[in-house]
């Protein structure tokens, strides 16, 4: 009899409805018609911390804050009894994934980690992206979907991006680490769970046989902020009369229509002996161009982001972001040591500011990081890819 007492004592079935989901992080709801309280413990089960606990009833939930990828042990108590117990476990179930960034650079630096938790989960993953078409025939275990899609009867859903809060300091509840200190692809490597190392998509390139025949340099100059061009006077008109007295045509690639004044100007004034393919030209078509260069020559923008993993020799000029900040497998060109610089990897940038500087705005020191970048650096990094 005191057997059975005690057995009756400890034992507890459940009625009441309890679901555990991990979209956005983990979270557990409570449908209850008794009304029963019950304590909601969430352990990061690689270490064994408790990171959060709330005690929730009928129609409530409760959730920690953070929402990229923890392995989550998850436990549901009543009077002292554990009732439920789930440790997250993808192998074989549905991730939903999506990069939200249209930006080409990030699209090209986080993608690769899509694959690599697929592979190391043995998950299905459904991504989105804005540039699917990039990737789908060359990674066809992953299914691809439009952003803003629905997908159901998903297990987890993650998502990459940069993420501040209201004070423009970075939501270290969407990241786990301040990711303006690290290098770009980091911040998808960082969210998703994984080792970080320096890896290269595999981008589609529908029509890989180039028309110019000579042998040819790309050069991108322009990009999306002011603040990230190459600043030096005549610097760009330098570097193309360089590479064509050493018996290079130099093929300009960007949006921006050549013999504009505003664009121009943001150059140095129109750019003269180039192949001149600016304006809207499909992406495709800039693929070609960039994988049959003999080198590339950018800034901190997409174009630049494109030729690295399309595996041109790239030489990146680049003096508001950190040495750390982009690819490693290229000829970087930084500020030099004596200027202010770097303040990509330290303020947000301010996207609506043309002229955005956050230390010299208007002032004789306005951009002088890329200004002290010289025509000779770029050059000397153009010998030891071209010879």
């Amino acid at each position: 009899m005191i057997y059975d007492n005690l057995t009756k004592k400890h034992s507890y079935t459940v009625k009441d409805k309890i679901d555990i989901s991990f979209i956005d992080g983990a979270k557990v709801a409570i449908t209850s018609p008794s009304k029963t309280n019950y304590t909601v413990k969430f352990f990061n089960h690689k270490n064994n911390d408790l990171v959060w606990v709330d005690t929730i009833t009928d129609g409530m939930w409760t959730k920690p804050s953070m929402i990229y990828f923890v392995k989550w042990r998850v436990e549901v108590w009543k009077d002292d009894i554990k009732v439920k117990e789930h440790i997250f476990n993808c192998k074989n179930k549905r991730i939903y994934i999506h990069l939200d960034s249209k930006s080409l650079g990030d699209t090209i630096a986080w993608f690769p980690y899509v694959e690599e938790f697929r592979k190391k989960h043995k998950c299905e993953v459904i991504c989105s992206t804005f540039h699917n078409d990039w990737f789908y025939k060359q990674y066809p275990e992953i299914n691809f979907t439009d952003p803003g899609s629905v997908v159901h009867d998903i297990y987890a859903l993650y998502r990459i991006g940069w993420y501040y809060n209201k004070d423009n300091t970075p939501k270290l509840s969407s990241n786990p680490t301040d990711f303006r200190k690290y290098p770009l692809q980091k911040t998808a490597s960082d969210i998703l769970g994984l080792q970080y190392k320096e890896i290269k998509p595999k981008i589609y390139v529908k029509n890989p046989n180039n028309n110019i025949k000579e042998k040819y340099v790309v050069i991108a100059p322009h990009g999306s902020k002011h603040s990230s061009y190459w600043h030096y006077e005549q610097g760009w008109q330098y570097i193309i009369n360089w590479l064509n007295k050493a018996g290079y045509k130099v093929v300009l690639l960007c949006q921006e229509p050549l013999g504009d004044a505003w664009h121009d100007s943001k150059l140095g004034g129109t750019l003269q002996n180039v192949i001149n393919k600016t304006g809207d030209i499909p992406l495709q078509e800039r693929f070609t161009d960039i994988l049959n260069a003999e080198a590339f020559i950018g800034i901190g923008s997409g174009l630049s982001w494109i030729s690295w993993a399309l595996g041109t020799p790239t030489v990146l000029i680049s003096g508001f972001s950190e040495e750390y900040t982009e690819f490693q497998d290229c000829e970087r060109i930084s500020a030099s040591p004596n200027v202010c610089s770097g303040c990509f990897n330290t303020h947000r940038l301010d996207p609506g500011d043309w002229k955005w500087c956050p230390h010299h705005k208007d002032t004789n020191r306005h951009f002088e990081c890329s200004k002290s970048i010289t025509p000779d650096l770029v050059a000397d990094a153009l010998v030891r890819i071209l010879g």
